[in-house]
């Protein structure tokens, strides 16, 4: 379900004095063509910056929209033009020096990525100036600059001018939107294995998941992350037929950083993908469309999906962004009844595009491979479901609660309650919470 753009979080704080408008002139002055030494390209008129992060959210960055007259100096006079762009200032701490490839991400590998999927004549990626912008397809949005050092920022195109919108994680995804956002990670897995393909030295500069060492404990994301485990036991436990589900919870809780890596041991992979890291509804942006339905009645349905938020990407299997879309993302009653058809839908079009960039029929990813990489991260579903889940669906005001309410308010609410009766149950049933892994042919769908 799409949010209403009224619906936007937004706060009264100021941007840093560093993020100013001069910082947005250079930004602009990075994308225009014309001669390196004219003394001034892009000349800004007026700048107002709004911060629109979520109140009270654990946010890893600081976002602002930047509402930007300027004029544009093109043969030496100026032509007047105004834009929205969105910048990120990444909140510096130990932890996001060390585990982020968004910067490689935005500079060399999403650009070159951008490429690939442009030479694909029917899919409309690309700048084709007969095809209208608001008609063409993205993955993310355009970095106009970007830099780390002292500080790491990011001057984005703003993809609300292009009539994309957020998505309500409350409810969860339909069918249709569902399908849409399996097309496009189809084709940034398809356009990642062929950008490996051409770039293996650029694949090998990634860093490993920030998963892959465990959780630590005592980091924001440990704590987190352990006391929202702890907090999903104790509500479970409380529910008719989940005793043997609660107590396997809390071994694996005591076991987890020791599953966790062994899920992510890269030679486990069948084919490797670049993943997005965090395929939840708050990374995800819908362009909405009109369509005609064979009753001549005019249906609005989604067109086209993007995805924000590189932070927490890496090399590895496509069941991570898989199992964290389905746990986090889509509705119960999607999941219930048209799992299988999403992973259809996924598979078909991964092929599709892989044969459009030339791979043959025996470099193609079977569906029993599809199956099995799926099948053996369900474990990180199991993290989702726990973890991720609970974060994306708590609103602004309960995330200004103290820790322990907080958990509380979190695991109360009624998606994620539907969500671990639906998941916990199926994760048992996969054999994905036993102690010792079972072996299967033909994993479940």
């Amino acid at each position: 379900m799409l949010q209403s753009e009224e619906t936007e979080e937004t706060t009264t704080k100021a941007p840093p004095a560093y993020i100013n408008s001069n910082y947005i002139r250079q930004a602009l002055e990075c994308n225009v063509s014309g001669s390196m030494y004219d003394d001034k390209r892009i000349n800004v008129l007026e700048c107002i910056f709004q911060c629109i992060n979520e109140e009270g959210a654990n946010n890893r960055s600081d976002l602002y929209r930047a509402h930007v007259k300027f004029e544009e100096y093109r043969l030496g006079r100026p032509v007047a033009d105004n834009t929205t762009l969105i910048v990120k200032d990444v909140i510096m701490d130990a932890a996001t020096k060390t585990t982020t490839n968004e910067l490689v991400m935005f500079q060399h590998v999403l650009p070159r990525m951008k490429r690939i999927l442009s030479e694909i004549p029917d899919y409309r990626y690309g700048t084709d100036k007969y095809v209208s912008k608001k008609m063409a397809l993205k993955l993310f949005a355009d970095c106009l600059f970007c830099e780390r050092g002292i500080r790491e920022i990011y001057v984005l195109e703003d993809l609300q001018d292009l009539d994309y919108g957020p998505l309500e994680p409350r409810y969860g995804l339909d069918l249709e939107e569902s399908k849409i956002v399996m097309s496009k990670l189809a084709d940034l897995h398809a356009a990642s294995i062929q950008y490996m393909k051409e770039y293996p030295n650029g694949a090998a500069t990634l860093l490993s998941s920030p998963l892959a060492n465990g959780i630590s404990p005592t980091s924001r994301q440990g704590v987190t992350a352990f006391e929202g485990m702890r907090n999903a036991i104790k509500l479970v436990e409380q529910w008719t037929g989940f005793s043997g589900i609660a107590a396997s919870m809390r071994i694996w809780t005591e076991n987890f950083n020791e599953r966790l890596t062994q899920v992510l041991r890269r030679r486990r992979c069948r084919f490797n993908v670049i993943n997005h890291g965090e395929l939840c509804t708050k990374n995800i942006l819908i362009r909405l469309g009109v369509q005609e339905s064979a009753d001549l009645k005019i249906l609005i349905v989604p067109k086209d999906a993007v995805f924000l938020d590189f932070q927490l990407s890496f090399v590895g299997s496509c069941g991570y962004d898989l199992n964290v879309f389905f746990y986090t993302s889509v509705s119960v009653e999607v999941l219930k009844s048209h799992r299988h058809v999403l992973l259809r839908h996924y598979h078909d079009r991964l092929k599709e595009t892989l044969k459009h960039l030339k791979f043959q029929e025996t470099e193609l990813p079977t569906w029993q491979t599809l199956m099995g990489e799926v099948y053996d991260l369900e474990f990180i579903g199991y993290y989702a479901l726990l973890c991720l889940l609970p974060l994306s669906c708590i609103d602004g005001a309960a995330s200004t609660e103290e820790l322990e309410r907080k958990h509380k308010l979190m695991y109360e609410n009624q998606r994620v309650q539907e969500m671990l009766r639906y998941g916990l149950p199926r994760l048992t049933q996969l054999g994905v919470l036993d102690l010792v892994p079972r072996e299967r042919d033909f994993p479940s769908s």
